[in-house]
């Protein structure tokens, strides 16, 4: 080949590129600022600052009556709860020993700490306050797994989707009392709002569960009192069933919820066919979304925000970190480090232990 022709077949490929990406951008913008009831997002992201702006963008902005899901999928980080404490909820001392830490994250939702790799999704789904249900889309993401051939999946009283012991099986989306020995492979979080709220929950799919309970286990734990909320220890596993069809699945029965069987089908289509789609008419509409969110000026905005130090420790509840008494043996007590933003507001040292009174 040329260097000419070359030339003019890179030119080609970028121009492509470009069109896509315009072509994306615009039904992004399109879709989110339209009134079609019944809104998807795919992201295209494994970027988990990114994808959680997202989501605050989508529900800050949405109108209420819109019932909106996202579906996206992150690099390996820990996800902290909006008021939990990092140190009383992650093993730092892992992080030293690893070529690649993940990132931790501290999300606008409440709820535990969970961790997310490549093999695990996430689905958000929003809807007016007035409709929503903590059970509801957990329930949808069941019948969306038993489609699938996972009968054993169920929703418990926690909210979380369980599966149940070998040989067992139940009808209902939902337990009314709890069975010992389920696994548990989506966690739940939510975020209410007088107008509008979301549940979103993992779903782990091959997800290393290595990492989780090496993660999600803090060496200092036992020497904090801390305000917030502690995580609930579950035994986890992964249901085993390929990303692809698990998002088909759940968004065809989010179609079926809220535009009929034929929105469900519209949706099904659509996802096989991986092209973006707005249908007025039956108010369903597709996206799959790139980097064009991270030009959104809101989505920089918390980007920006949820990297800060000031957001991921600063805005720790309030907490007491103590230490057992030195012994008389053990040396000086080295001094503690300068203090940094957020400052260390208050240090109480134990005494030091004196020898007996002759």
């Amino acid at each position: 080949m040329s260097p000419s022709r070359g030339l003019t077949f890179a030119r080609t490929i970028s121009r492509a590129h470009q069109r896509q990406f315009h072509r994306h951008q615009s039904t992004f913008r399109g879709l989110s600022s339209s009134k079609i009831p019944v809104q998807v997002y795919i992201s295209k992201s494994n970027n988990p600052y990114l994808n959680l702006s997202l989501e605050h963008h989508l529900f800050q902005t949405n109108p209420p009556e819109i019932a909106t899901l996202l579906i996206y999928t992150n690099s390996p980080s820990i996800i902290l709860g909006r008021n939990q404490n990092p140190w009383v909820e992650v093993n730092h001392p892992q992080f030293p020993s690893t070529s690649s830490p993940p990132l931790i994250v501290r999300r606008r939702s409440g709820g535990g700490t969970v961790f997310h790799d490549l093999g695990n999704v996430n689905y958000s789904v929003a809807v007016p306050t007035s409709t929503f249900c903590r059970d509801k889309h957990a329930e949808m993401v069941v019948r969306a797994l038993r489609k699938l051939g996972v009968a054993q999946a169920v929703v418990n009283k926690r909210h979380d989707i369980v599966i149940l012991p070998d040989g067992m099986a139940v009808e209902e989306t939902r337990l009314a009392q709890e069975v010992a020995g389920t696994r548990k492979i989506s966690g739940s979080a939510y975020k209410l709002t007088t107008r509008r709220s979301y549940h979103h929950g993992t779903m782990l799919l091959e997800s290393r569960l290595e990492d989780v309970r090496g993660y999600l286990k803090s060496a200092a734990k036992e020497w904090m009192k801390a305000r917030g909320v502690d995580s609930v220890r579950s035994m986890v596993g992964n249901v085993w069933v390929a990303e692809e069809k698990f998002v088909e699945a759940v968004v065809e029965e989010f179609g079926r919820m809220y535009a009929g069987e034929e929105g469900a089908g519209i949706l099904k289509n659509t996802m096989a066919s991986k092209m973006d789609r707005m249908d007025e008419e039956v108010g369903v509409g597709v996206c799959w979304v790139g980097g064009e969110a991270s030009e959104i000026e809101e989505v920089q905005k918390g980007i920006a925000e949820l990297k800060s130090l000031e957001w991921i420790y600063g805005q720790t509840p309030q907490f007491t970190f103590s230490v057992p008494a030195p012994k008389a043996n053990d040396g000086p007590i080295p001094p503690l480090p300068p203090s940094k933003d957020p400052p260390l507001r208050e240090v109480t040292a134990p005494p030091v232990p004196q020898p007996p009174r002759a």
